[in-house]
């Protein structure tokens, strides 16, 4: 395989890692807060996921298996505002399990690209701004995926969350599962969200720990990718002379 071939992928690879990192502040941010308010916040909230799987598809993965997932899961959440309807009335699903169907496609889709990003990012070969962006981004999602968890389970257990003064969190809300999450792995605990079930609180706090332990991990790992490239480029240079 030519090496200017592998040198402009990895480099397509490290810019769409920074790409996807601006998508998901975007996304978390700005989009899914204020969806609920803006017309146009369904259809940004689609174009942020057709951006993201078409970047994953184009330059993240080359495994034909992890193209079909992106695919199928980007093409189920963007069409289902349509075909939705006739899914449901053939399937016979009530609202919950329309709900439910919806959610465990968001979770797949995010799922896959934070399997393909992490592979990117832990990777073997010089560490470069972009990869360290893509760990940024590897954070979030794993937010994003805790946030889809606490709103199914929501779904199932009304009381499984309850706000300010007992009142329950309002089912369903991606924007306020989405805030809670992000306030959780960052372990600020604004307290306007708790956890009030034992499954709940266990992954409230599952994902405190993560928002400790992946910091300090992740540095460790990229420090160990650094030094193992400059050990590699010294061999090369001494083994030239």
């Amino acid at each position: 395989m030519p090496m200017h071939w592998i040198m402009d992928r990895d480099r397509r690879v490290d810019h769409s890692l920074s790409a996807l990192l601006v998508l998901q502040g975007l996304t978390l941010f700005v989009v899914i807060p204020f969806a609920q308010d803006w017309a146009m916040g369904r259809t940004l909230l689609d174009a942020c996921h057709l951006a993201f799987a078409g970047i994953c598809i184009a330059a993240l993965t080359r495994h034909r298996l992890w193209q079909a997932v992106l695919v199928a899961s980007i093409g189920l959440l963007t069409a289902w505002p349509l075909a939705g309807p006739i899914v449901t009335d053939s399937l016979r699903l009530d609202p919950l399990e329309q709900h439910e169907a919806i959610a465990l496609v968001a979770f797949i889709f995010n799922g896959a690209i934070t399997a393909v990003v992490a592979q990117h990012v832990f990777a073997e070969g010089r560490v470069t701004a972009h990869r360290v962006r893509g760990a940024v981004l590897l954070y979030l999602n794993v937010s994003a995926l805790f946030a889809i968890a606490y709103g199914a389970i929501q779904m199932h257990a009304p009381s499984a969350f309850v706000g300010a003064g007992g009142v329950h969190a309002t089912a369903g809300s991606t924007a306020a599962f989405t805030y809670f999450s992000l306030t959780t792995i960052t372990t600020t605990g604004f307290g306007d969200i708790t956890p009030a079930e034992p499954l709940t609180r266990s992954l409230a706090t599952a994902e405190a720990v993560f928002g400790q332990l992946f910091p300090a991990t992740l540095l460790a790992r990229l420090v160990a990718l650094h030094l193992a490239h400059e050990g590699r480029l010294r061999g090369e240079r001494e083994s030239d002379v």
